[in-house]
């Protein structure tokens, strides 16, 4: 990566230069003194008196961690949140989902400030190993937010969509960003793993300025980067192959492909502003930019010629023990007709009776055989710019617009187009996705004065439009041609193949919707709420309606019950209905086998049975109590039952050569491919759980000590699936491959002077995954995190730390196909599998 040089010296001189910087972190706050805005429209109201359960997350505790992903700094503190990191799975190893309550990653609503975070343009379209919990979900990109903007962010573990629209069937995260109109905050941060890999840099800076008398401007910027990590072992067929071509030779030192993470380079900026106006009005906007490159790898090309190995099978057609077949004479005669030399697609074999085999001759490019180099250039920006005000008679209004725009764009190095013989390129690029969004929205609060009651009814009201735009770019020629010889070796690049012209479009939606919250206090130890909301999609011609009753008893200063109960839904993206995607994948021998995702509505998808895609739908209990024992001290516990019905699957079947279904792919264009997938409302599900929280904050004399336990269990249960939707693979993991309970529990101190610090212990249950053909089991494990900040002054500090201290690893892999392949650890881990790893940090406040 071009700037990588230039960041790490200027990293290096931050961290030297600094020497012992930051801001002292303020000790947490108590939740009575924080007022959320998520799940209720009542201002002023408390974690603790909230209707539905939320959690309250500084944004300290997110920052101060050693990693800068906030995929990862999120499931660090909260264990209803979930997310795996999953090598070798095409942009899924760079865009990492997240699951809420063990939930689809597009089944819970994102916010910045109030406001509809955009999608991802990547629909995840893995299969097994990698993340069938996630298969198929297009969801929010938290990678691309920096922690030093946030102010804190609030998680509203409860449906909805009554409230919001869709999405939110698990819940909504709403991120605050930081509203400070003066100060200076920078921060430097290096570390690596305890495996002398994964080197990270992590430079960035706040910055609030006041706009006039009564107004602000709040920039946040970062700059990232990480590097690669590997953690796997030879393949069998890569160290035979570098026994006798030397290890040099073969991908990655004679491993032959690599488990771990990617390399990552990105730059992130967001701000937040306001002004007031004057006359109770406001004009406010807040917005982003990032752009990062991510670099990671595919699978092992095993080469042609090395005894008791294999070849590639799109660089060989070959019988059972390796030996290249005659090539039909046909396609020799092809070749010939074209002008063209067929010396430069096939091998002379005057022993074969075309006199040539199926050998592609760019094999020789490649002595230790190949591994393909799988990248994208992510570039996103959002917008959000409203005003709003109160009228003299009490009603309040808020008129806003939105825009953002998700692009990736595929870079394939080190591969070929093995239909196009000699003449293949190395590099291509195989195409570009976008997600882009616009929204406008009209709210208004009014508190409406009843005699009788114990506060005004709170009637919110209000109407969204929005409109999604999926598109999807050509790549370029060569990465999706189908060359002289493709009928033998496949068509287009080999590992992610290009777009083509046909493939690519612009797909929209828009959608219309209008709802209702009401909230009041019925007296002074009953509060009560009611939401309804309805939604239109035409470009589906459906209509949803979705409703949300709430209560709050509170018969004790001391003690509270609450609950709710609501129904909710998730739209199909238009991503998911016209995504198309052909990349490769294992089978149960370990072979490389091309597969095909096509849309709902293509020819292809239609042969093979898909039907029109139709919402999500969930019906969702919530039920819990709340002891606030002290003003330092207080404790939920919550209760949930989610029924999610007709949840959208990723239906792939097995394409038998000679068959309709291999017919129509042939006519389509797609040769070849040994499975096909399309997306098909195909299975109902249930999950439920219960979710604890105690915080406890303590006065000792010398300092301020908090301790925060949280645990989360879960359980979740595929009740029906459609015929030929999903398999027994699928729904096990469904079932099994996130733990049923995960613990974090943290001990932090604040001298309020010099010395600040936390311990956090994070409890991963134990955990089952099945895979071709085999059930793994993982034990449970702790990992400890560590950090010590010492403040040199009121605008230095420095800090140390590491997280999974002890250097703890999950179980070995036990997969004889994924051992084959050289992973060493279930990579459906859900704290991954790189072991211990320590950092370094400079902050400084002005």
């Amino acid at each position: 990566m071009q700037t990588r040089t230039k960041a790490r010296l200027l990293a290096g001189a931050a961290v030297v230069g600094l020497s012992a910087l930051a801001a002292p972190a303020g000790a947490q706050t108590g939740s009575d003194d924080i007022i959320v805005v998520t799940g209720t429209r009542v201002e002023g109201k408390s974690p603790t008196e909230t209707l539905s359960p939320i959690d309250v997350l500084p944004g300290d505790s997110l920052a101060d961690q050693g990693s800068f992903d906030l995929t990862d700094t999120l499931t660090n503190i909260a264990p209803s949140i979930n997310t795996q990191r999953f090598p070798i799975a095409d942009g899924t190893s760079f865009i990492r989902p997240v699951n809420l309550r063990n939930l689809a990653p597009d089944q819970t609503l994102v916010l910045v400030n109030g406001a509809r975070r955009h999608r991802s343009a990547l629909v995840n379209l893995q299969v097994e190993p990698f993340g069938t919990v996630n298969q198929g979900a297009q969801a929010v990109d938290f990678g691309l937010i920096p922690s030093i903007a946030i102010k804190r962010l609030e998680v509203l573990r409860d449906g909805a969509s009554a409230q919001y629209g869709s999405d939110a069937i698990a819940g909504v995260i709403n991120i605050i960003l930081r509203d400070n109109a003066e100060g200076l905050d920078l921060t430097a941060q290096y570390g690596q793993y305890y495996e002398g890999d994964g080197e990270r840099f992590r430079l960035a800076g706040n910055l609030g300025l006041p706009l006039g008398e009564n107004g602000f401007f709040n920039f946040s910027a970062e700059y990232v980067s990480s590097d690669i990590t590997s953690r796997g072992s030879a393949r069998p067929d890569a160290a035979a192959v570098a026994a006798v071509v030397g290890a040099e030779n073969v991908p990655f030192d004679g491993l032959g492909q690599r488990w771990g993470d990617p390399d990552i380079e990105g730059f992130r900026l967001f701000f937040n502003s306001g002004i007031d106006l004057g006359d109770n009005k406001e004009i406010y906007a807040h917005g982003s930019y990032a752009d990062q490159e991510t670099v990671s790898g595919f699978f092992y090309r095993a080469p042609f010629g090395i005894p008791g190995v294999a070849p590639r099978a799109t660089l060989c057609v070959c019988d059972a023990s390796g030996n290249p077949l005659p090539t039909p004479q046909s396609i020799v005669d092809d070749i010939i007709a074209q002008g063209l030399d067929p010396n430069d697609f096939l091998t002379a074999d005057a022993g074969s009776p075309s006199g040539f085999v199926s050998l592609n001759p760019i094999h020789t490019l490649f002595p230790g055989g190949y591994n393909p180099t799988f990248g994208a250039d992510i570039q996103d920006y959002a917008g959000v710019f409203g005003v709003r005000g109160e009228k003299d008679w009490g009603l309040q209004w808020d008129i806003s617009g939105r825009f953002a725009e998700n692009q990736i764009q595929y870079v394939l190095i080190n591969s070929i187009n093995p239909g196009l013989g000699i003449n293949s390129p190395l590099e291509f690029r195989p195409g570009d996705l976008a997600q882009r969004e616009l929204g406008v929205n009209a709210d208004f609060v009014y508190p409406w004065v009843v005699d009788g009651l114990a506060s005004p009814v709170n009637i919110a009201f209000g109407a969204e439009y929005r409109r999604e735009v999926y598109e999807i770019k050509p790549g370029d020629p060569d990465s999706f041609a189908f060359g002289p010889t493709g009928i033998l070796f496949g068509v287009g690049s080999d590992g992610f193949q290009g777009d083509s012209p046909d493939a690519a479009g612009i797909f929209r939606r828009p959608s219309y919707a209008g709802y209702v919250d009401v909230e009041t206090d019925l007296t002074e130890w009953l509060t009560f709420g009611a939401a309804g909301r309805i939604e239109n999609f035409p470009d589906f011609d459906e209509t949803t309606f979705d409703w949300k009753v709430s209560a709050r008893v509170q018969p004790m200063p001391w003690f509270a019950l609450r609950g709710t109960v609501n129904t909710g839904f998730r739209a199909p993206t238009p991503g998911q209905i016209n995504t198309l995607d052909v990349t490769t994948t294992s089978d149960a021998m370990g072979n490389l086998v091309p597969l095909g995702t096509f849309p709902v509505n293509s020819v292809v998808a239609q042969v093979l049975g898909a039907q029109p895609l139709t919402p999500e739908e969930s019906f969702n209990i919530t039920a819990g109590v709340v002891f606030t024992l002290t003003d330092n001290i207080s404790v939920t516990v919550d209760y949930y039952n989610i029924d999610v019905d007709d949840r959208i699957a990723l239906v792939t079947q097995t394409i038998t050569p000679g068959s309709p279904e291999d017919m129509a792919l042939i006519a389509a264009g797609f040769p070849g491919l040994g499975q096909a997938s399309f997306f098909q409302n195909g299975f109902d599900t249930t999950v439920e759980g219960v979710d604890v929280t105690a915080v406890a904050t303590f006065d000792v004399g010398v300092g301020t000590v908090t301790f925060d336990a949280r645990h989360s269990y879960n359980e979740q249960t595929v009740d029906r699936v459609l015929a030929g939707s999903i398999d027994a693979e699928r729904v096990f993991d469904l079932e099994n491959q996130l733990p049923n309970h995960r613990s974090v529990l943290t001990l932090s101190y604040d001298s309020g002077d010099r010395l600040s610090g936390f311990v956090r212990a994070n409890r991963y249950g134990e955990w089952q995954d099945f895979t071709f053909g085999e059930i793994g089991e993982f034990g449970s494990e702790w990992l400890i995190d560590l950090e010590v900040k010492f403040r040199l002054t009121e605008q230095f500090a420095f800090a140390a730390g590491a997280e999974n201290v002890f250097d703890n690893f999950p179980d070995d892999e036990t997969n004889s196909v994924l051992t084959f392949l050289g992973a060493t650890r279930p990579v459906s881990s859900p704290f991954g599998f790189n072991g211990g790893f320590w950092y370094v940090r400079a902050e400084a406040s002005f």
